[in-house]
């Protein structure tokens, strides 16, 4: 659900996918941000106005273990309404925690790779 919030800019399901409490975000190049409040602003001015990008994820790791799970995902974003898109590679650490309402998202870290090829994009998968 996380991935399609962030590809539809769909504010309301990014709320949704993200725990009520003890939640951490931080995005690439930015410094972290603590508490719900902070996350929740900081994906309202991502996703409000935005033109949907097209995003594909290869999974690098994928962990579970009591009521935790830990998923390391490469991100291909192509920023939508563009006439020449340039894809942009991000490598994500998202944690999830199981709780009264299913799995949502207590921390978020992405950067870009340290001199990663762009070549695995071929495999990734497209979020649909």
């Amino acid at each position: 659900m996380f991935y399609h919030a962030f590809r539809d800019c769909d504010l309301a399901v990014m709320s949704r996918v993200w725990a009520d409490a003890g939640i951490v975000c931080v995005h690439p190049g930015s410094d972290v941000l603590i508490g719900r409040d902070a996350v929740m602003r900081s994906w309202a001015r991502i996703l409000t106005n935005a033109v949907k990008p097209e995003i594909k994820t290869n999974i690098l790791s994928r962990t579970r273990q009591d009521g935790m799970a830990v998923h390391v995902v490469e991100e291909f974003i192509t920023p939508g309404g563009r006439k020449k898109p340039s894809v942009s590679v991000v490598i994500a650490t998202n944690i999830y925690r199981l709780g009264d309402y299913g799995w949502r998202i207590i921390e978020h870290h992405s950067s870009p790779p340290f001199k990663r090829k762009l070549e695995k994009h071929e495999g990734a998968r497209t979020i649909q």
